[in-house]
């Protein structure tokens, strides 16, 4: 014990501190010395040592002083006084004060030591003896606390099944007060339902493995007036037979039933919930995908066994997006909830109306005659939905698109009716919307048709088949080649070089317009820098981009990064969007398109003049180009299309815009635009989109042309 043992001497006398010192700390005690009481109250605090070693006589009895600061701070630490003073008042006044052990000097080092052992042996004694005192009443207070304030709900009943003991938790959860129970019978809180499963429970006679194990039985509480109390609660306990010492006989006397017992009230709750909310969908409260494939399932083996038919009604809403984007989530989560209720009405008590996503409905008509029973109740639903809906002073319009299914003949099983269901939805939106039809086997054909080019142009990225094509865009001026505009082209190994007007839709449905935009973009950015590096720069190349591109939260991060990745100036990329994508949701466009114009990126509207822009929008958006669409210069010839070109080019001078004029073909359509001081052409009549190797050939060597007849004409003036 002596290697952690702390001893403070406190003594004004340098050389006895020196000596008492060496001493101990030869005896490998942790020694700290003091000369003075204040000193020695510091170290009292710092160090808490086992023992301390005082001069009664320190400083005119400033050695009293400190027996009293050890009482007022109520530390442990044993006190040997070491005193040229021997009268009895200053001695008995030591030994009152609790001081072990008293030392006249001089003394005998040997003595010293030897009162300094005896008095750390008898305090290691004494620190046990309390330590295991307070071990004992530490475990009767666990014990008491364990029963008494226990989490856990615990009854005794006597062999009659009359309570003779309730701890606190019982009387908190139920209501009752411990006086209130004794003496009364289980049966007196167990719900009527549950009597007979509780009798079982509160005589239980059994012990160990064989006793009652996490039965769940449910207790009615005590009512009290003008207070909103539980009525009842769900526990779930264990319980077991209590015996009393054997008899003559050697048998057990059974006095009664321990119960332990659980409030699992909210737990049950909880589970009841989760259970809700695993087949519910919980803006609507209506079903969700999961129970409605539960109840299909099981109409379908009824509808089976009794040999009749059945429908499925796949709904999805239109224009909902635009309501969703413009006016915000909480108008649009509202729209939602009274087009539930508005659907619900069109329905009978036995259909299921359940939302599996966004915008989608699905709907079980479980009994139905013939086709025409499902297409009056689509009838009915189109046009109850097609009616205003109020929210928050806007009188909103959305329309359905509906696809019906019926067993057996459309699918024999769920997942057949869904997907069928399904494709019908989506020829109703092919067909103009806001209407229903039923699914036909033409469409699942065309359907199977989108799914390979999906499919195929999947693994046409994965195997490289894809390939940029570049245009030049012509200064009139001076005939400069002062951009180019990236144009995707597929290499299908069975059809041949395929433009995007092939597959350009399936990807933009499917999702794989992103993957192919990514793509394009790293493809355009490494040819800029490979072309740079061969001394050919070209001022701006063009990439257009699709609505769902632009959607995407990184978008413009994305441009950003890999203009860094490929060391490539962001004045020499120009980003394409059409008016109509725009026009998805201006404000989150916006937002997009002005960071990517802050770095220098440079943006042009494409196919300007056949969206829905406005003068104002032009104003706010931050745009360099405006590209008349090639249909208004393919027919140039009626006089309509050339008031509209001559009013671009006017408007674009004036908002100090530069106009592109994209597919001229013909040289007449070239001289127009030259008259008319268009600055930028791009089409047939100088070069179609070719492969990049082709494209810097043409530039190089127009602009090589350019550079010859620059010099001549210097030369001959």
């Amino acid at each position: 014990m002596s290697e952690n043992t702390k001893i403070l001497i406190v003594d004004e006398d340098p050389e006895l501190l020196a000596s008492l010192s060496q001493q101990l700390q030869e005896n490998a005690y942790q020694v700290f010395t003091a000369g003075d009481t204040s000193q020695a109250k510091t170290v009292l605090l710092a160090e808490d040592p086992e023992l301390l070693v005082l001069d009664l006589m320190l400083h005119e009895m400033e050695g009293q002083d400190l027996l009293a600061f050890i009482e007022q701070q109520e530390l442990t630490t044993s006190v040997i006084v070491i005193s040229e003073e021997t009268g009895f008042d200053v001695v008995s006044s030591a030994f009152r004060s609790g001081v072990f052990d008293y030392l006249q000097k001089p003394f005998e080092l040997d003595e010293f030591l030897a009162t300094v052992r005896y008095a750390m042996s008898k305090r290691e004694v004494e620190q046990d003896f309390l330590s295991l005192r307070k071990k004992l009443e530490r475990s009767e207070k666990l014990h008491r606390f364990m029963v008494e304030s226990s989490p856990d709900i615990i009854f005794i009943v006597d062999k009659g099944g009359h309570f003779v003991f309730v701890n606190k938790r019982a009387e908190e959860a139920l209501g009752y007060s411990k006086n209130e129970l004794l003496g009364e019978h289980y049966s007196f809180i167990v719900e009527p339902r549950c009597l007979e499963q509780a009798a079982y429970c509160f005589q239980e006679r059994r012990e160990g493995a064989r006793a009652t194990r996490e039965e769940e039985i449910w207790l009615r509480c005590k009512e009290i007036p003008q207070i909103d109390s539980r009525k009842k609660i769900a526990i779930e306990l264990n319980s077991v037979g209590v015996y009393e010492n054997s008899d003559a006989q050697g048998l057990k006397n059974f006095s009664g039933t321990y119960v332990v017992a659980r409030d699992v009230t909210e737990r049950l709750a909880s589970e009841k919930l989760i259970h809700y909310q695993a087949y519910h969908d919980l803006l609507t409260g209506l079903p969700n995908r999961a129970l409605f494939m539960d109840r299909l399932s099981n109409t379908i083996n009824n509808a089976r066994r009794e040999n009749r038919k059945l429908a499925v009604m796949f709904l999805d809403l239109d224009r909902f997006k635009v309501v969703n984007d413009s006016l915000g989530h909480s108008i649009g989560d509202t729209l939602l909830q009274l087009v539930s209720e508005r659907l619900d009405e069109c329905l009978r008590e036995s259909d299921t109306l359940a939302r599996i996503g966004g915008d989608e409905f699905m709907v079980l008509l479980p009994f139905v005659e013939s086709v025409e029973d499902a297409q009056i109740v689509a009838e009915k639903v189109v046009s109850a939905i097609k009616k205003p809906f109020v929210i928050n002073d806007h009188e909103l319009y959305v329309t359905v698109s509906i696809g019906i299914s019926i067993y057996p003949h459309d699918g024999e099983n769920a997942e057949m009716l869904i997907k069928n269901s399904d494709i019908a939805m989506y020829h109703t939106k092919e067909a103009g919307k806001d209407n229903f039809h039923r699914y036909d086997q033409n469409m699942s054909e065309k359907n199977d048709l989108l799914l390979s080019i999906e499919n195929e142009i999947r693994s046409g990225l994965k195997e490289g088949q894809f390939e940029v094509f570049y245009q030049p865009q012509i200064r009139l001026e001076d005939g400069q080649i002062v951009g180019v505009e990236a144009l995707l082209r597929w290499n299908h190994p069975q059809q041949g070089l395929l433009s995007p007007s092939n597959f350009i839709t399936v990807a933009e449905e499917s999702g794989l317009i992103c993957e192919l935009g990514d793509w394009v973009l790293e493809e355009v950015l490494s040819v800029i820098a490979d072309w740079k590096k061969d001394g050919l720069r070209v001022e701006r190349f063009a990439i257009n981009f699709s609505g769902k591109e632009i959607e995407q939260n990184n978008f413009a991060d994305k441009i950003i990064d890999s203009l860094k990745k490929h060391s490539v100036d962001a004045s020499q990329l120009e980003i394409e969007v059409t008016e109509g994508v725009l026009m998805r949701n201006i404000e989150n466009s916006l937002a997009k398109i002005k960071q990517l114009h802050d770095v220098g990126v440079n943006i042009a509207i494409d196919d300007f003049g056949t969206g829905y822009s406005s003068l104002s929008l032009l104003q706010k958006l931050p745009i360099n180009r405006l590209k008349i669409d090639r249909s208004f210069i393919q027919d140039m010839e009626e006089s309509t299309d050339r008031f509209i070109i001559e009013a671009i080019a006017h408007m674009a001078r004036g908002l100090k815009l530069e106009m592109v004029a994209e597919g001229v073909e013909q040289d007449y359509q070239l001289r127009y635009l030259h008259q008319l001081q268009c600055p930028i052409v791009q089409g047939f009549v100088f070069s179609q989109g070719v492969p990049a190797d082709e494209a810097k050939s043409f530039i190089a060597s127009t602009q090589a042309m350019l550079d010859e007849q620059e010099k001549e004409q210097r030369l001959s003036s």
